[in-house]
């Protein structure tokens, strides 16, 4: 499993708040810019939560509609 806490460029696991950048991660060694990219993140893998809303969704549409079959007989 890759750890996804590590800099991009050197691989070093230690990151600091920079004052001059309001507060944004740092890299502690090289002082790379710690960006969802540079973190080793995959940006597209923010999309799965909203697949998740969409089977939640279409699972309470498919209860109430069922809920409301069962009355109407």
């Amino acid at each position: 499993m890759v750890n996804s806490r590590r800099c991009a460029r050197c691989g070093a696991s230690s990151f600091r708040a920079d004052r001059s950048l309001a507060g944004r991660l740092v890299c502690g060694r090289c002082g790379a810019p710690a960006s969802a990219r540079a973190m080793g993140r995959n940006p597209a893998s923010s999309g799965r939560s909203s697949g998740r809303w969409l089977w939640w969704l279409l699972l309470l549409i498919a209860v109430v509609l069922l809920v409301l079959w069962l009355q109407a007989s």
